[in-house]
């Protein structure tokens, strides 16, 4: 017996068509082996085998590295337009404050804080009511129910 490696597993041009699918237009695992031919029991079984897993695994970094580079690619496009807009007269000096104020930020968003008051009320907690809606409160629950009618 020699101690020679194995060959690669082999992966059908289906399945490799499906992970791409899957991988780079967002598909879910029914719509990917349907749009591969596949059933998707069979795509679902074949992404369980170590090989195709791998596969995914490197399609994905491989989709990530190459998302990366565009968003670099845009974001120096992005910063040259900047600065011509910046260097121009026919810029107005409004733009041009918002732009160095994007610029500043070097893409991060601003902080944002939201305040929740958690104080409990009479209610016992929080209330939630859906917008357009209205707010009625009933002050002292001990009156008699009012039916319209004289008593």
């Amino acid at each position: 017996m020699t101690n020679q490696p194995r060959p690669a597993p082999r992966i059908s041009p289906k399945v490799r068509a499906a992970i791409e699918a899957r991988v780079c237009k967002g598909l879910s695992i029914a719509a990917a082996a349907e749009e591969a031919g596949l059933s998707r029991t069979g795509f679902a079984k074949a992404l369980q085998r170590p090989a195709v897993s791998d596969l995914l695994s490197q399609t994905q970094a491989r989709f990530v590295a190459e998302v990366n580079s565009k968003r670099a690619l845009h974001r120096a496009r992005a910063l040259d337009v900047a600065m011509e807009m910046l260097n121009s007269d026919k810029t107005e000096d409004r733009i041009k404050v918002k732009l160095i104020e994007i610029l500043s930020q070097d893409g991060k968003a601003p902080a944002v804080s939201v305040h929740v008051d958690a104080s409990t009320t009479h209610h016992g907690g929080y209330e939630f009511v859906r917008p357009g809606a209205r707010v009625v409160e009933i002050e002292g629950g001990d009156a008699e129910p009012d039916t319209g009618f004289p008593t």
